[in-house]
């Protein structure tokens, strides 16, 4: 029953994320990321979501791990993601109290 979890591609095929370098998604501001898929990582600070795109693996901010379950969780925004239907848009730091934050917007692509 749980076995077919394993096989739950969240990547699109043909791309090795094992060859891509990571970079934080601040590095992208001003530009539009578009997703070729996602996947979650665990490190120092728990539980992590790295998406895939523009040839790099992306790290995004902790509070996007929500919402990339939520895609997970769902059959159809997962193969949307699949299909590239979903970019990043508007990513831009702002200055908060606690340091600098990334902001960003996940935004549908039209065919």
């Amino acid at each position: 029953m749980f076995n077919e979890l394993n096989n739950i591609q969240t990547v699109r095929e043909g791309i090795n994320t094992k060859e891509q370098e990571f970079k934080p998604l601040s590095d992208f501001c001003g530009k539009t990321v578009k997703v070729d898929g996602f996947f979650f990582t665990v490190g120092k600070y728990g539980r992590q979501v790295v998406v895939v795109g523009n040839g790099y693996n992306i790290n995004m901010p902790k509070r996007a791990v929500r919402t990339f379950d939520a895609i997970y969780n769902n059959e159809f925004m997962l193969s949307a993601v699949l299909k590239g239907k979903l970019e990043i848009i508007n990513i831009e730091q702002r200055d908060t109290k606690q340091g600098t934050t990334t902001l960003y917007e996940l935004h549908d692509v039209e065919e």
